[in-house]
């Protein structure tokens, strides 16, 4: 039979429910504030460059042609 008098541990509980309302307030902020809209412009602006250099790189080994030709293609092509 259980013991009704030990305590239980609710510590990961705790910390995923202030994981959760830190990450809901960087998003409140990211999208809700004039500020966070320019950070949150400039994040999507440097995620995009750096996975079109993966990309451009990834490319240039497996087909031998130069990861500056093959930037500016892709700038070509996603205008």
């Amino acid at each position: 039979m259980k013991n009704p008098f030990k305590k239980e541990s609710n510590t990961g509980l705790v910390v995923l429910l202030s994981v959760v309302v830190v990450g809901a307030g960087a998003a409140a902020y990211l999208y809700l504030t004039e500020s966070g809209a320019s950070t949150n412009k400039a994040v999507k602006h440097k995620l995009k460059d750096e996975a079109k250099n993966l990309a451009a790189g990834f490319i240039s080994k497996k087909i031998g042609i130069s990861k500056k030709t093959i930037k500016k293609l892709a700038d070509h092509l996603v205008k």
